[in-house]
């Protein structure tokens, strides 16, 4: 009897024992699976008039197959701006790189909520020469706070500095909001895995 006991011990936590690594492959797989960003329900569209550095007028979205990385800042900022344009550039560069994205059409757009600073020239400089993805934009102040209201940014222009939330918005081809990244979320490599899981389930 007590030989069985050991025997039965014996094969439940060698049972035990199996399941755990199963589980963990599980939990991996279950959390890759799982959106970084902030999934958006709303199917509500981005749109909006803009001007480039070359003060022509465009209209939002442009192109039937293109995903959009938007981001609304000003380039005096010291605080998040800089890491969100650094994350575009680095994003950018990674997918460069990807056999698998390299030829997807991906643009990133910054939109200034500061254009009295902003000049055509401190934008051309700083966001458009990087790369033919690269965009900057300035909206007209209605446009700009439709939009502010629409993303819930939060832009602040009364203060001695700007103020906003800072978030990162992926806007698919037609216009809507495939993914949030707040101001926390600043994982380059989630980002990027996020966008070839996006862009591979379309293919």
């Amino acid at each position: 009897m007590q030989l069985n006991k050991v025997v039965i011990a014996s094969v439940l936590i060698c049972m035990c024992l199996g399941v755990i690594p199963i589980l963990m492959v599980l939990s991996q797989w279950y959390q890759d699976d799982q959106s970084y960003g902030i999934n958006i329900n709303d199917s509500q569209s981005v749109r909006f008039t803009w001007q480039d550095v070359e003060q022509q007028t465009h209209q939002f979205p442009a192109s039937a197959g293109q995903y959009t990385y938007l981001f609304l800042g000003f380039l005096s900022c010291s605080e998040i701006c800089p890491i969100r344009v650094q994350q575009m550039i680095q994003l950018e560069q990674h997918i460069q790189q990807d056999a698998l994205i390299t030829g997807a059409e991906v643009q990133f757009m910054f939109v200034t909520i500061d254009p009295h600073n902003d000049t055509l020239a401190v934008r051309k400089s700083l966001i458009d020469d990087r790369s033919p993805r690269f965009v900057s934009a300035s909206l007209s102040d209605e446009e700009l706070q439709r939009l502010d209201r629409q993303l819930s940014e939060n832009i602040n222009q009364e203060l001695s500095s700007f103020n906003h939330v800072g978030k990162l918005f992926l806007v698919s081809p037609d216009g809507q909001l495939a993914r949030i990244y707040s101001a926390q979320q600043l994982s380059t490599p989630k980002m990027l895995h996020e966008l070839k899981h996006i862009i591979s389930s379309e293919m």
